[in-house]
């Protein structure tokens, strides 16, 4: 197994100083950044459109895109109708329903002095065929959602907000929002258990594990969490948990993919945590998929950049990929964000945070 070739994507190419947050590029009002400045957060691919859909930062809110993976180009996907100044974002929030209908919604990068006159994060869908989104609620006042999973059987979207880590419930079907309020800790993407629970993490020292039931509608606060929870919290950013991802891997087992680049595998029915290795010396683990047969698909790589590798279940052992460098000229990934498929060996990695320039999309052709 290995990467056959890699090819960058350029979605828009601002080139110059980046800020941290919104609010310094607004007041520096300066219009190459605000127009072309973007990085790459979440992927979610569309089989029925055979279209990639991308979330994104982008300073100017027009934070989604499709792309065409056959004809290699992007194609509009209007976040700005509908925006408010502080949705700049679209992080780790694309989830695909089963009738064609992409959710998502919106997070920011205000700065706190901003926080009174922010409204908060939206929780908006795609229908299909659409080119404009639709806003369905703000969840959570004042603040902003970095990521959610969707529960499509049961019509529900469970969120995480920042900066404040609180935790909700959102009832499509009703519009209701169950507020759990503060959590004290937050993952980078949840997952659902083939029983329906979703599980997080809570509390903001020790990140313990945490699941909601929603048959019970109510949270079992478990009090151990993964291995270096500690070391590895604030890698992400300032009081994130460790979880960098989290998948179902349709086995009975959740695969937790952690920030300092280990791979984890949670028995639901127990809680245990069993640590399984970590495939490269780098941090991060934003990416993790099936595959095929008994392999998962990931991706690992913060500022010194991004690898695949790839996971068999059955041996135990992982396989690495090769690094993500462009094969026309040799042109480095800064830092992987998220990983997707578009055919069994095709594959899309965001890439995130690149300092003096807009992100990329990346797309890996892969043998095996």
């Amino acid at each position: 197994m290995k990467i056959a070739s890699v090819k960058r994507h350029v979605f828009r190419d601002y080139k110059g100083r980046m800020e941290s947050d919104a609010a310094s590029v607004e007041s520096n009002a300066e219009d190459d950044r605000l127009q072309n400045y973007t990085a790459f957060c979440c992927l979610l691919y569309h089989p029925q459109e055979d279209r990639l859909f991308c979330g994104m930062t982008a300073f100017d809110s027009n934070v989604l895109a499709k792309f065409d993976p056959g004809a290699g180009r992007f194609e509009d996907l209007d976040y700005r109708p509908i925006a408010e100044p502080y949705e700049v974002k679209v992080h780790r929030s694309l989830e695909l329903a089963s009738d064609g209908t992409v959710y998502g919604a919106t997070s920011c990068l205000y700065s706190l002095d901003q926080r009174r006159d922010a409204p908060g994060g939206s929780v908006f869908r795609i229908p299909p065929g659409a080119t404009v989104p639709e806003k369905l609620a703000v969840p959570v006042k004042h603040d902003y959602i970095q990521t959610i999973t969707l529960d499509d059987q049961r019509g529900l979207v469970y969120g995480l907000t920042y900066p404040v880590f609180k935790f909700f419930v959102y009832h499509i079907a009703t519009g209701e929002v169950q507020d759990f309020d503060y959590v004290g800790s937050i993952t980078h993407i949840s997952a659902i258990d083939d029983n329906g629970c979703f599980w997080s993490t809570w509390d903001a020292g020790a990140h313990h594990l945490f699941k909601y039931d929603p048959a019970t509608r109510d949270i079992t606060y478990f009090h151990h969490g993964l291995p270096n929870a500690a070391a590895e919290s604030n890698m992400m950013y300032a009081g994130a948990g460790p979880v960098d991802i989290m998948i179902n891997g349709g086995d009975g087992f959740i695969y937790i993919g952690t920030t300092g680049g280990s791979l984890c595998r949670l028995d639901p029915r127990t809680a245990e945590v069993t640590y399984l290795g970590k495939p490269s010396p780098s941090t991060r683990m934003p990416g993790l998929i099936v595959w095929h047969d008994s392999l998962l698909l990931g991706c690992c790589g913060d500022n010194e950049g991004g690898c695949v590798f790839a996971y068999d279940r059955d041996t135990q052992k992982f396989h690495l990929l090769g690094p993500i460098r462009d094969s026309a000229d040799d042109f480095p990934l800064f830092r992987v964000h998220d990983i997707r498929l578009t055919d069994p060996k095709r594959a899309f990695v965001a890439e995130t945070d690149a300092p003096n320039r807009s992100s990329y999309l990346w797309e890996c052709q892969l043998e095996y």
